[in-house]
């Protein structure tokens, strides 16, 4: 996405948690209001590589709120079919959510859909974008109860969520079947 090359295990997943530095263009400073851009790109959460490791979802907790707590913008990264694995990711970054509104910290989360085929079908997209909110929604209620937080009923109770600004479509990167496909 910012186009940087961390290193990855096994050619799937980053391995940890890796940060780098980015200059910001002068004529981008005065908008953006900063002079860098520090990147922090972590390993999956629920990545397959370290699932049957003992802990493997405290090491999730733990990496997803210290990257949501060193964070101004989060991006969740949702590029998968399957349901219950997208549903335990949530509500692993809800618990991170969590743990930052009680230090009193409104993160920013922005929601990246990939490999979406047809990023002008805005009614279908619109659809997904509530049954992500119903999902956000239903993991939020999980993780409050886990955290004993009984007040928090809705994903907007932890953070200010707009379906319309707060999701991003992008289409497949390849046209056709890599690796001979030419990009997109």
């Amino acid at each position: 996405m910012f186009g940087l090359q961390f290193p990855v295990a096994s050619g799937r997943c980053t391995r940890g948690a890796f940060m780098t530095l980015l200059n910001v263009k002068e004529n981008l400073q005065k908008k953006l209001g900063c002079q860098f851009i520090l990147v922090i790109d972590t390993e999956g959460l629920k990545a397959l590589e370290l699932a049957s490791l003992e802990g493997s979802y405290e090491h999730d907790n733990e990496l997803a709120t210290l990257v949501v707590g060193l964070s101004d913008v989060t991006i969740v990264n949702i590029a998968m079919e399957n349901t219950s694995e997208m549903k335990d990711i949530l509500q692993i970054v809800v618990h991170a959510f969590l743990r930052m509104k009680e230090i009193g910290k409104r993160p920013n989360c922005q929601f990246v859909h990939q490999n979406v085929s047809d990023v002008s079908a805005h009614e279908k997209n619109m659809r997904d974008r509530k049954k992500l909110l119903e999902q956000l929604n239903e993991m939020t209620k999980v993780a409050a109860e886990m955290e004993r937080k009984s007040e928090i009923k809705t994903f907007s109770d932890v953070m200010d969520y707009n379906l319309e600004k707060d999701n991003w479509y992008i289409p497949g990167l390849w046209l056709g079947v890599p690796p001979m496909a030419p990009v997109n």
